[in-house]
């Protein structure tokens, strides 16, 4: 293969503050190009490839804009290593949005044109999808200059989207990530019926859940032997939550023995209170839609595209029911912006989805699972949520949540009361909690006031413009914190973990 071709297998989208050259390697990909264009031209019709172009990169896919002589362009799609599973991802992707498209009649998902889930089984040497292009601009790029009445329309025709793809799986039962029955074997994990007016879908299967957090190489989540599901009900899911955090404690995690400022302090990085919390428990991501540009500049709104249906997976209601992302993630612009205006349409904007789902007669099971008017979620809706994250920073929440049930037991948990309350917390637990929480938020402030001055995702990802100077500004702040350090803990090696390099 062409030499030239090697940046098509690296990442080049940006760089990394932390851990570079494992992030690097988990993004490598190497395939046949030569015979990726000819897969593309035998799903085309077209005579030959005009030009083959990378693509800004995700976190989990090499994509390519390939031109063809007969004036069309192609999107191909190729999963790196961090994807997860690639047999599992890549056709449980191809299921979901053959469903939703065939099925579901939803045509703003982009048509599959071409695929192979298994590399060994093409002469591309890799898993890929070969799919038309969105059409349209990305809402994310539109959304803030919109007038709050174009707002609203994107907020109802995305509900008439979605209202179709939630009534779907109503009857089946399960939770996992959709397939073609035909493409999993017993050695790939459970699968349970997809079940539509009470007939089992001879077609598609829900089987392993490719939901990120069990497949995760960033903390070695991918070597565990954990149950992926697919899961007969609730409580079977639940209980994997639990479980599979438990085993990644029990496997991976240790008290620090040096703390920096981005490190929680030892007493909230215990493996054995973080156990028994867990037991406890158990006992009690706008840019993927487009609009229409033709509609938008009648003053209209049309979703011409929806995209990135890869580690899609079915939960259960309550915890799956949200706004959508680009009302959640609204947040204010420009320099001087009016809070208290944005507020009100923030506000307005959440109302108006919920009324759609509730007095709209779109699902009201749906609405009600949103929570919406509730000053703060309910513990069933966000216990298992911080489970997942327990070690990683969600076992002083926890905690807290699992303190407010046993309090509230027998009046808002609505507990008969002779049912005794399974979860005990100590005097001392109850008073260490504030000060456990304080010490949380204070090394959370000092993680996001770094990742701000620095310019870095949460990934701690930089892009290449900007990568010169957040090296500069990472030297200025590890100065600045070894200044504060005596001689003993200059000399102790804790300088060394500071963890952004290069300094």
């Amino acid at each position: 293969m062409p030499s030239s071709y090697e940046s098509f297998y690296r990442y080049t989208s940006g760089r990394w503050l932390r851990d570079e050259e494992r992030q690097l390697a988990l993004r490598y990909q190497r395939f046949d190009v030569e015979a990726l264009k000819r897969a593309v031209l035998d799903c085309t019709g077209a005579k030959s490839v005009l030009d083959i172009r990378k693509l800004p990169e995700g976190r989990c896919n090499k994509v390519f804009l390939v031109e063809l002589d007969n004036s069309r362009t192609v999107i191909a799609r190729i999963p790196t290593p961090i994807a997860g599973p690639p047999h599992l991802v890549t056709a449980s992707e191809v299921a979901t949005i053959h469903f939703l498209r065939n099925r579901l009649g939803l045509k703003q998902v982009p048509r599959v044109l071409a695929w192979s889930s298994r590399a060994s089984g093409t002469a591309v040497g890799a898993e890929y999808i070969i799919m038309e292009t969105a059409v349209g601009v990305a809402l994310d790029n539109v959304w803030d200059d919109l007038p709050m009445e174009m707002k609203l329309s994107v907020v109802y025709e995305w509900a008439k989207f979605e209202e179709p793809v939630i009534q779907a799986f109503s009857e089946s039962a399960c939770y996992g990530s959709l397939y073609y029955r035909a493409d999993l074997s017993p050695d790939d994990g459970k699968t349970h019926d997809v079940i539509t007016n009470g007939v089992k879908d001879n077609t598609f299967v829900i089987g392993p859940s490719l939901e990120t957090r069990l497949w995760s190489k960033d903390d070695h989540c991918h070597l565990l032997d954990v149950d992926r599901g697919s899961w007969p009900d609730v409580a079977a899911y639940l209980d994997s939550i639990i479980e599979t955090q438990r085993a990644w404690i029990k496997r991976f995690a240790s008290p620090p023995k040096i703390c920096t400022p981005f490190d929680l302090p030892p007493s909230l990085q215990q493996p054995a209170a973080h156990l028994r919390l867990l037991d406890q428990l158990q006992d009690s991501n706008p840019n993927n839609i487009f609009l229409s540009q033709d509609a938008l500049n009648r003053g209209k709104i049309e979703i011409s595209a929806v995209i990135d249906w890869q580690h899609t997976a079915i939960l259960p209601l309550y915890l799956q029911a949200q706004f959508p992302l680009f009302v959640s993630n609204w947040k204010p612009t420009g320099q001087d912006p009016d809070l208290e205006q944005f507020q009100k349409e923030h506000d307005y904007l959440r109302m108006a989805y919920h009324t759609l789902y509730q007095d709209g007669g779109l699902n009201n099971a749906w609405s009600s699972a949103l929570g919406y008017g509730l000053r703060i979620r309910p513990a069933a809706s966000v216990l298992h949520l911080l489970a997942a994250t327990c070690w990683e920073g969600g076992y002083g929440h926890l905690k807290g949540k699992l303190m407010n049930v046993a309090r509230d037991w027998h009046t808002a948990m609505m507990i008969a009361p002779d049912d005794p309350c399974p979860l005990e917390f100590s005097e001392e637990e109850l008073a260490r909690q504030s000060e456990e929480m304080r010490a949380f938020a204070e090394v959370h402030a000092y993680r996001e006031d770094a990742q701000s001055k620095l310019g870095i995702t949460i990934e701690n990802w930089v892009d290449h413009d900007t990568y010169d100077r957040a090296v500069e500004a990472n030297r200025e702040l590890r100065n600045g914190w070894l200044a504060t350090l005596n001689a003993a803990e200059l000399d102790s090696g804790l300088p060394d973990h500071w963890p952004y390099r290069p300094f």
